[in-house]
C-alpha cells in the first residue's frame, strides 16, 4: 500500500532520495545566505577582567553567542561574564516569565544588568544576570538575521537484510517582542530486500502570543502521512493556551491545552473528520559544557470528542550532542499511537529510531 506521498513519486524508482536530496538543498541554501548584522559595539566584560568588543547574537542553553570581528562568533558562559553594554534593543526574558525589552547601558555593578527601556523619564533598572535565560535582538538586521534554525540527515543501511533508512528534518523559528513562531519537518523511509517499505511524513507550525509572565496563547497545524497506520493524509488545526512551568539555563518545561480539528485520509478512500482534545507538555534538559548536550522530549495526547473512546497520542525523545561548534549528532525515538482507528476496532501504533547528523545555526 502506498501513501499519498509514495503516489507522488510512483515510477520513479530512487526518486525518494532525490526527494529528500532536493529538500535538504533547499535548508542548507536558505543557511547559506549571507547575513549581515548590527554593527559590533557591543561590550562584553567577564568576571577575570578581560573586554571584548562584539555583537551581540542570542543567550541561550547559559550561552552567549557573541559575533567579533577577529575570533568570528564565539560561545562565552553565561556565569562567566561580569557586565554586559549594548546598544541593541534585546528581548530578555527571566526565569519567572518577566520580560524586559530595551537596551542595556554601562554602570552597573559586576552580575547586574542596567536595563533601558526608553523614554526621557524613565531610568533604568537593575536585574540580576543570573535571572536571565534567554535573550536576542528584536530590532535591526534583515528577516534572515532574525531566524534560527536546524537541519538533520542521517542514512542508515544493514548489509543482511538489504535494510536502507533515509531520515531527514529540519526547521526554522524566530521570536519578536510579543509573538514566536517554530516550523518543523520531518520525512522517513525505511525498506528492505523483502520489498517491505514504510514512510512517514510531517510537517507541523506553532505560534505562540505571550500574555503576562509565563503565560501564552497557542496556535497550530500540521500535515502527516504514515503507511504504518495505513494514514495517506493527516490536516490538523487548533489553538489552545499554554504555560512555561519551569525555564532555568539549564532545563526547560513547558504544557498546554487546547481543541483542534483534524481531517484524515486512509487508504481505501475513507475519509473522517472529527474534533479533538489537546493535551501536550516538552521538556529539554541541556548542558553547556564542551561537549554540549541537550535532551529533549515531548508527549501530546488528543482524545477525540466526537468519536468517545478514541484517544491518539504522539511522542518523542531525542538525545542531541554537539561535537563541533553547531554541527551535532542526534539520537531520536519516535512513538505513535491510535486506541481504535476510524471505521474499524483495531488499533495502530508505530515507532522508529533514528540517528542522525546536523547543523544549527
Amino acid at each position: 500500500m502506498r501513501s499519498w506521498f509514495s503516489k507522488a513519486r510512483a515510477g520513479a524508482g530512487d526518486g525518494w532520495i532525490r526527494t529528500a536530496s532536493g529538500i535538504m538543498f533547499v535548508a542548507l541554501a536558505v543557511v547559506a545566505v549571507p547575513a549581515r548584522g548590527a554593527p559590533k559595539t557591543d561590550v562584553i566584560v567577564m568576571i577575570n577582567g578581560d573586554h571584548l568588543t562584539g555583537e551581540i547574537k542570542s543567550l541561550e542553553h547559559n550561552r552567549l553567542k557573541f559575533s567579533t570581528d577577529h575570533m568570528g562568533t564565539i560561545y562565552i558562559e553565561w556565569d562567566k561574564i561580569a557586565r554586559v553594554q549594548t546598544s541593541q534593543h534585546l528581548l530578555m526574558e527571566r526565569s519567572d516569565g518577566v520580560r524586559y525589552y530595551g537596551q542595556l547601558v554601562e554602570g552597573g555593578d559586576d552580575g547586574r544588568l542596567r536595563v533601558f527601556t526608553g523614554g526621557s523619564s524613565s531610568t533604568p533598572e537593575d536585574v540580576a544576570m543570573a535571572s536571565v535565560v534567554r535573550a536576542q535582538p528584536i530590532v535591526g538586521g534583515d528577516f534572515i538575521d532574525r531566524l534560527d534554525g536546524y537541519v538533520s540527515a542521517g542514512l542508515d543501511f544493514t548489509k543482511a537484510s538489504n535494510r536502507r533508512s533515509l531520515d531527514f528534518a529540519g526547521g526554522l523559528s524566530a521570536r519578536t517582542r510579543v509573538r514566536a513562531w517554530t516550523l518543523d519537518g520531518s520525512f522517513n523511509r525505511t525498506d528492505d530486500s523483502a520489498g517491505e517499505a514504510s514512510e512517514r511524513f510531517q510537517l507541523g507550525g506553532a505560534w505562540r502570543q505571550f500574555r503576562r509572565q509565563s503565560d501564552f496563547y497557542l496556535g497550530f497545524g500540521s500535515v502527516e502521512s504514515n503507511t504504518e497506520l495505513d494514514l495517506d493524509l493527516r490536516t490538523l488545526v487548533g489553538a489552545g493556551y499554554g504555560r512555561y512551568f519551569l525555564q532555568t539555563n539549564l532545563a526547560e518545561w513547558v504544557g498546554g491545552v487546547g481543541l483542534a480539528y483534524s481531517h484524515e485520509n486512509y487508504s481505501g478512500g475513507e475519509t473522517f473528520d472529527s474534533v479533538e482534545g489537546v493535551l501536550m507538555t516538552s521538556f529539554s534538559i541541556f548542558r553547556y559544557d564542551f561537549p554540549e548536550t541537550d535532551i529533549g522530549g515531548s508527549l501530546t495526547l488528543l482524545p477525540s470528542l466526537t468519536d468517545i473512546g478514541r484517544v491518539r497520542a504522539e511522542a518523542e525523545l531525542g538525545l542531541k550532542y554537539e561535537f563541533v561548534d553547531d554541527l551535532f549528532f542526534e539520537l531520536k525515538l519516535y512513538g505513535a499511537f491510535d486506541s481504535r482507528q476510524p471505521g474499524t476496532k483495531t488499533r495502530a501504533s508505530d515507532y522508529s529510531v533514528t540517528t542522525s547528523l546536523g547543523y544549527s545555526f
